[in-house]
């Protein structure tokens, strides 16, 4: 029994590092951060089934996607990944005492983080572009202090909280999802949208 769980806590935090920590080391997206106990208070109560379903199947109205957006990840592996990420946010059993409620019921806290600093919002709103939106193995350059997510052609801005998105992507409907994405940080008082779809730009 102590090797398998040995190896069930092996398990979940290789998974961790390859799918979940971009998000989850630094908040982005408003995902509870693995360090911060804080983050988790709210969610702590509803119990680890429900924790762990909010893992398989993504949380409405926030960039939690089903598997993190990871979707070739069995459900062995996201169970153990959240297990992992529990343990570490120093989550106690104890605190499922309070029915557990529905995943759709739960929504991000508002108020369980200070605001960042322009750099720091930056870094965050490139790296969950790139995570949700752009293929496998793109990167992030900063271009002119502006950082570019490429695989989507999106540039990304923060000045005084007020995040400008610039760029051509292909496909039209990633423009309104970087503009979701970018608006459910905290921080962010405004986002201003200069994206054009490419096609747009094609004339005869």
């Amino acid at each position: 029994m102590a090797a398998s769980t040995a190896g069930h806590a092996a398990t979940g935090e290789a998974v961790y590092k390859a799918t979940c920590n971009s998000c989850h080391d630094s908040g982005a997206g408003l995902a509870p951060r693995i360090t911060h106990a804080e983050d988790w208070t709210q969610r702590w109560p509803r119990g680890r089934a429900a924790l762990r379903e909010a893992g398989l199947k993504g949380v409405p109205n926030s960039a939690m996607a089903p598997k993190g957006g990871f979707s070739k990840l069995s459900d062995s592996e996201v169970v153990a990944a959240v297990d992992y990420m529990l343990a570490r946010a120093g989550y106690k059993d104890a605190y499922a005492a309070i029915p557990a409620v529905p995943t759709q019921s739960m929504r991000p806290p508002q108020t369980s983080s200070a605001p960042v600093d322009d750099q720091t919002l930056l870094t965050q709103i490139a790296e969950a572009l790139r995570r949700e939106l752009a293929p496998a193995g793109a990167r992030i350059e900063s271009v002119e202090g502006k950082l570019l997510v490429r695989g989507v052609n999106i540039r990304v801005s923060v000045q005084r909280s007020v995040v400008t998105l610039e760029g051509t992507p292909e496909k039209p409907d990633v423009i309104t999802q970087a503009e979701r994405i970018a608006k459910s940080f905290r921080s962010v008082q405004r986002v201003d949208n200069r994206m054009v779809a490419a096609g747009l730009l094609d004339f005869d």
